[in-house]
């Protein structure tokens, strides 16, 4: 097609100033798939099988959900779509608004946010066991690739984004978004349920100690937003090398790291310590599940999402030492008798003291606050399967069923038979 035609058109002048700007392949499909434009045509063959286009076969799943991306709050389908191979080539990929006049998908890329060379080569083609005889048209591929920093990756989308839509988008929107779209930033058969499940992951090593410092007094605040834009300040080759023979391994060992000091962020935030080192448990099983390094990293951003999302919803007004001690001891407790005299033992106080400083802090009484806890537990004890309404009261000490009731009652406005026809949560 020649220049002049292809550049009048919209879609392809978008694309030119895309590539003059960051000399980045970059692809437009028309609505149907069809190759419509490439820029430049001259570009080094990647190594190995293409499904599309020149394009890898494991990102083709991407492109296709990439029509059902939405702007937040609009429901406009011109949303970017960051996209990492296995291979750590980055594209961009972004489904046009048709509102606008457009068609069809832009593509950019493939870029490394670091040079894959030497060692870090090595570590990767032995990761995906890549035959000896195609390994160095995978080092002369990666030596060919141009070099982009996460920031200006990112900036790239925004640009994109602002020619094809005439609206802006910041970092955060976009990196929010994006996660929203990742299936595996919720690891599979995972909730949110408090009780149980939920575990850690991830780190960020030879970085100015200050923004690490950063990252974590986010998930401290609870603040996912600015965890977010830090998280995009960290620059890929500031990384530590923590194995010598497999660079998903270093990933790994580098994610539990961070969910260990994420861990320890969300306890000083106010999250009960049994719930933290939960989470960072399951997160950090689930990543050890994982085969590839995009999903590394993918899952490192969900679980450090997942503890300022946690401490969020449990902010509470900062207590005392001695109040989030008895705090988490009976959180940690509710299905053993708690006596007044265990706690005061604990704090290394007088009872009557203890009580007075509890009630000063929190607004409830010790034994009150047993209670609604004990409440709160029998509502999740009533989601799981083959528990009657008689084996929740026993369990968490309640005297009798009808005392149980009452108490229940009181704090919730229902008995716990109308909760249960009201809910459908527990089985007869």
């Amino acid at each position: 097609m020649p220049e002049d035609i292809v550049y009048s058109d919209g879609t392809g002048y978008i694309c030119k100033l895309v590539y003059e700007a960051y000399r980045v392949q970059v692809r437009w499909l028309d609505a149907g798939g069809s190759l419509r434009l490439v820029l430049p045509l001259a570009f080094p063959n990647r190594p190995g099988a293409q499904e599309h286009a020149g394009l890898p076969a494991d990102m083709m799943e991407a492109v296709r959900r990439s029509s059902e991306a939405t702007v937040p709050g609009t429901g406009t389908a011109a949303l970017p779509l960051l996209y990492t191979t296995g291979m750590l080539e980055n594209f961009i990929i972004l489904r046009l608004p048709p509102d606008k006049g457009y068609s069809g998908i832009i593509i950019i890329g493939p870029v490394l946010s670091a040079p894959v060379t030497g060692d870090n080569a090595d570590r990767l083609m032995r990761d995906w066991s890549i035959p000896p005889g195609q390994q160095e048209n995978w080092r002369e591929y990666f030596r060919s690739l141009p070099v982009l920093d996460r920031m200006r990756w990112y900036h790239a989308a925004l640009l994109l984004y602002t020619l094809t839509t005439g609206q802006t988008l910041s970092i955060t929107e976009l990196l929010l978004a994006d996660s929203a779209q990742e299936d595996s930033l919720s690891p599979e058969g995972s909730g949110p349920d408090l009780n149980l499940s939920y575990r850690r992951e991830h780190t960020w090593l030879h970085h100015d100690p200050m923004l690490e410092q950063e990252m974590f007094r986010h998930i401290t605040n609870g603040d996912k937003a600015g965890l977010l834009r830090t998280q995009a300040a960290f620059s890929e080759e500031s990384y530590g090398l923590l194995s010598k023979k497999s660079q998903l391994r270093s990933k790994k060992n580098l994610a539990v790291s961070s969910i260990t000091l994420a861990t320890r962020a969300a306890i000083e935030g106010g999250l009960f310590w049994e719930i933290a080192y939960t989470l960072s448990d399951f997160h950090i099983q689930h990543i050890e599940e994982l085969h590839d390094i995009p999903a590394v990293d993918r899952a490192l951003l969900a679980a450090l999402c997942d503890f300022a999302d946690q401490v969020l919803g449990t902010r509470s007004p900062k207590l005392s030492r001695v109040s989030a001690l008895c705090q988490n001891y009976i959180f940690n407790h509710l299905y053993e008798e708690i006596p007044l005299s265990r706690l005061a033992e604990l704090a290394g106080l007088n009872a009557s003291y203890l009580s007075r400083l509890f009630k000063e802090e929190t607004g409830t009484a010790i034994s009150d606050y047993i209670q609604q806890e004990r409440i709160e537990e029998a509502k999740r004890l009533m989601a799981l399967p083959g528990l009657t309404l008689s084996d929740i009261a026993s369990r968490l000490h309640f005297n009798d069923q009808s005392y149980f009731t009452k108490v229940f009652k009181r704090y919730t406005g229902h008995t716990p038979g109308q909760y249960k026809r009201d809910t459908g949560r527990i089985t007869r």
